[in-house]
């Protein structure tokens, strides 16, 4: 290939075949495993995906612990992840939160994980439990009971005494989820062993201070041995999912064969990485030993850190969409997981004081991980950064799932290069191109004039045509070309990335999203005398269709030989709140400009707003059909909440108390320090801490309305502050003090009222 003339040119070469799946070769041979639910559909999975009734299975999954939030908040929580675009819910079950005694468990409250599965099944998601016995997660011990340590066992190996109470546990684990297995009909269809082993320690030290010893896992063939020995504990007490799953990174020994698939991760976050961009921002090949052997999924793509003492990230939206980016356009992947997509609170033990996390630099109750949806259930730029991608795997997963990687001519793996970073998913005459423009150290430059050519044999695609194609220092972007839009049309190449699928038959609409002011689309098939755009728009005749340029916001149709198709383009802004809901004929997306659930029929469209504001808010929802594309308008009510009251005992502390229904009160808490702590002022228990990170903390105090409305919550704020020696010359342990070196003090609190209202979609 020629030498390219400039960093922003990107040329491929995409005449490839697909991934070879023939039904008759060992590529699609199944794996061992799979189910059938009561209904006859199959899951299984070939060494590329999982399949549904013989077709690519694309998964978007979130992990939210119930555990870690309040049992009454559920639904919300699982709701926000449906919102997002996610398909399915993970969550770790800690051990030691269910049988706090030997023997005795305790599946109540926070621990009721029936009822957690139901509700996920209740807003059409899927259920992954990951059931360790180790669960990482910054948790204490990784989740195993305290009193294992006192028990004459080896933990994490092939212990006769170890593996029977492990037997105990699962089989109490599968009690409750009998039933619920997607044999069964029911959500669950995967479940995680294990967690990280070999990789991370359960370290004892953190539990019983000092000397405790730790054991990270077999290693060699005992690795493997102790994996299989797990599964076959699981499903001799009726854990029966159509497929185990495992993390496969940080392992030290070879993978087992049959039913159990390794699932990858990758974080940008976790803590501060000083020195060169990371290897995730481009799309350089990675160490995945499974691939071509079982599905490259993903259950741990990092959306930000856990909040402790030494590092208090607020991780970019930018970081958190690159990293989902960049691992699907670098490996054969439609299985996308996020850790964390919904923020927790850590649980606490015995008297109110038994503190869960794993060390204790960490916050005490928080584990907000700064995820895309917080601990207390707000939406965060980074939940509208993902939407996109996810409605993207979902609508075009299968799709993407027989495209191999494709590199460009000049590929990018030197993370710190300032060029825009690109791959390729394709094969034949279509695919999608990922683009890359973020760098996590060293910014990447701003590209005023990206220009893409595609090599198709002796055909070639240039990418954008005749509207200058810009991307911002940080964006990502997946472009289609040579996608089939039904009724002998072709969308040849577009500027904006697609979003869904609406309608079929003689009514089909594509909706994409442009994260420019105007978009470009180049439809084959079609004549430019058949083609209806808006005002404002460019329609130009070219050799293989015609090329539309568009205002961002606006639709086109384009009629062919056998058909119609509509394509709306969504602002950017639009995209990141977009929902898509029902099927078939009756699957519309929904757009706002405020956050929103669907529920039923409506759309329920909510916002913060100040205690004191009058009058209405204007709001508005975008509904878009097969058929038909309008925007409704509607108004946010004004908050009815009286006021909150504040007594400020001293410059760092202070008591709220409120009255009536506040359970939609939230605050705003402006301070200087080190940390605040929240408490109920009635009983002296700690309800939610911070470590401070910016400017102000968000919290919903309406999950406290009854300290609120009885003694009140006190604010404490802690100052920065060293502990050092004190000369002892007596010898009675009188050995240190604190010294504060920054003052400690509340500077304002904003208090505000979720108000909503609803827009029918019908």
């Amino acid at each position: 290939m020629p030498e390219l003339p400039s960093p922003a040119h990107l040329e491929f070469d995409v005449r490839v075949e697909p991934l070879a799946l023939d039904p008759l070769g060992p590529d699609e041979r199944p794996l061992a495993g799979g189910a059938t639910d009561p209904s006859g559909r199959v899951l299984g999975a070939n060494r590329w995906h999982l399949t549904l009734d013989g077709a690519p299975y694309p998964i978007v999954a979130g992990e939210l612990l119930p555990q870690r939030y309040p049992v009454a908040e559920w639904e919300d929580a699982v709701r926000a992840l449906r919102d997002a675009g996610c398909t399915t819910v993970s969550s770790y079950v800690f051990w030691g939160l269910v049988e706090p005694e030997p023997g005795r468990f305790d599946f109540s409250g926070a621990n009721d994980i029936r009822r957690f599965a139901r509700i996920c099944a209740d807003y059409g998601m899927t259920f992954i439990p990951r059931i360790g016995p180790f669960n990482n997660s910054e948790f204490l011990v990784g989740g195993l009971p305290p009193w294992l340590f006192g028990m004459p066992v080896v933990e994490r190996s092939n212990d006769d005494a170890y593996l029977a109470l492990v037997r105990r546990y699962f089989a109490a684990v599968a009690g409750e989820l009998r039933g619920l297995f997607f044999s069964d009909g029911g959500p669950i269809e995967l479940v995680q062993l294990e967690n990280e082993l070999s990789h991370a320690p359960n370290d004892w030290g953190t539990l019983f201070g000092y000397t405790a010893s730790e054991h990270r896992g077999p290693t060699g063939e005992a690795f493997a041995a102790h994996m299989i020995a797990l599964r076959d504990i699981a499903v001799d007490v009726g854990i029966s999912p159509a497929y185990f799953t495992m993390t496969g990174w940080g392992t030290a020994g070879d993978l087992p064969d049959g039913d159990l698939l390794p699932t990858y991760g990758g974080y940008m976050d976790l803590h501060h990485r000083p020195g060169p961009n990371a290897r995730m921002t481009t799309f350089a090949p990675r160490g995945y030993p499974s691939r071509g052997r079982y599905p490259v999924a993903f259950c741990e793509l990092g959306t930000g850190s856990p909040h402790r003492a030494a590092y208090r990230s607020r991780t970019p939206a930018d970081m958190t969409l690159t990293t989902g980016v960049t691992s699907l356009g670098s490996t054969e992947s439609i299985f996308l997981g996020y850790y964390l997509f919904h923020g927790g609170t850590n649980p606490v033990r015995g008297d109110g004081f038994g503190w869960t996390p794993k060390e204790s630099s960490f916050t005490q109750r928080s584990y907000d991980f700064w995820a895309p949806v917080s601990e207390f259930g707000e939406r965060r730029e980074s939940y509208r950064a993902l939407v996109p991608l996810n409605h993207f795997v979902r609508e075009f997963g299968r799709d993407l799932a027989r495209m191999p990687v494709v590199d460009p001519a000049d590929p990018v793996h030197d993370p710190d290069r300032d060029d825009l970073r690109s791959a390729i998913r394709g094969s034949g005459d279509s695919g999608f191109v990922f683009l890359g423009n973020y760098g996590n150290n060293s910014a990447l430059s701003d590209r005023d004039d990206v220009r893409l050519r595609i090599r198709r044999g002796a055909d070639e695609i240039s990418i954008p045509r005749h509207l200058p194609l810009g991307i911002r220092s940080g964006a990502s972007l997946i472009l289609p070309f040579g996608l089939d839009l039904g009724g002998g049309l072709t969308l040849v190449s577009s500027t904006a990335q697609a979003v869904a699928r609406l309608g079929g038959g003689a009514d089909r609409t594509l909706v994409l999203a442009s994260s420019q002011d105007r978009a470009e689309h180049v439809i084959a098939g079609a004549d430019a005398a058949n083609v209806d755009a808006p005002d404002g728009a460019v329609i130009r005749r070219e050799s293989d269709g015609v090329a539309v340029e568009v205002p961002a916001g606006s639709s086109v149709t384009a009629t062919g030989a056998a058909g119609t198709i509509r394509i709306v383009t969504l602002t950017w802004a639009e995209a990141g709140r977009a929902q898509v809901a029902g099927e078939g004929e009756e699957k519309i997306l929904v757009t706002a400009d405020r956050d929103f659930t669907i529920d039923g029929d409506v759309a329920v469209l909510h916002g913060l707003r100040g205690l004191g504001e009058t009058g209405p808010a204007p709001a508005s929802a975008r509904l878009v059909s097969a058929t038909r594309s309008e925007t409704v308008e509607a108004a946010l009510p004004a908050p009815s909440i009286d006021g909150i009251g504040i007594e400020q005992l001293t410059a760092s502390r202070a008591v709220l108390t409120a009255v009536g229904p506040v359970e939609e009160l939230w605050i705003d808490i402006a301070y200087s320090g080190d940390l605040c702590r929240v408490f109920d002022a009635g009983t002296g228990l700690l309800v939610a801490d911070d470590f401070r990170s910016g400017p102000t903390w968000r919290v919903k105090a309406g999950r406290f309305a009854e300290a609120l409305r009885g003694q009140g919550l006190q604010l404490r704020v802690e100052p920065v502050a060293t502990k050092e020696a004190v000369d002892d010359p007596e010898g009675i342990l009188l050995d240190s003090r604190i010294r504060a070196e920054e003052p400690a003090r509340i500077d304002g609190i904003t208090a505000m009222q979720r108000v909503s209202t609803t827009v029918a979609l019908r």
